[in-house]
């Protein structure tokens, strides 16, 4: 029994090990899976934080897309938000306003529900800024390439500089 224990702790050999596994007809291969590494978002390559050869894990920013349009794009709508909002707030005192006047019996129902018109409108308004302006808030992590597992990088295609469009082209290979 000697010559299939290599150790003193009494371990089987690796011959040992492959034997057992030929004798029980179990096949294994083991093959590195490569990994493409894309972007979902245009614009230029801002920083490329990692090197041939690194290993990365996940979540480990690999690369930064410039996003200086995104944050523009982003600053319009949270401005349209608040003047939605401010909408909102006027006729909502000019709602206050006529109904108040209504209930006094000193104007129209038709100018009560013209109050109520413009601000059920306003509010729709204020809605659809804010749903626009979270949906661009959902894009800020694609400017942003990060690992998805443990692996290595075996090769870099954009380097800083280049200009990258939302095509999903490979930008970084990875092997696990």
């Amino acid at each position: 029994m000697k010559h299939i224990f290599n150790n003193l702790a009494g371990k089987p050999s690796l011959p040992l090990m492959m034997g057992l596994i030929l004798l029980l007809g179990i096949n294994l291969k083991v093959q590195a899976a490569k990994i493409q590494i894309g972007a979902l978002v245009s614009g230029q390559v801002q920083q490329v934080t990692v090197k041939v050869g690194q290993r990365v894990k996940p979540g480990q920013l690999l690369m930064q897309i410039d996003d200086q349009a995104y944050q523009a794009q982003l600053a319009m709508q949270a401005a349209a938000l608040k003047a939605s909002e401010l909408k909102l707030a006027d006729a909502q005192i000019e709602l206050d306003q006529a109904a108040d006047l209504y209930d006094r019996t000193v104007t129209a129902k038709r100018e009560f529900d013209a109050a109520k018109l413009a601000y059920d409108l306003a509010e729709q308004a204020m809605l659809k800024a804010k749903a626009q302006l979270q949906s661009t808030q959902a894009w800020q992590k694609y400017y942003r390439i990060e690992a998805p597992v443990n692996a290595k990088v075996i090769a870099i295609q954009a380097p800083k500089g280049t200009t990258v469009f939302g095509e999903n082209n490979p930008l970084i290979l990875l092997e696990n």
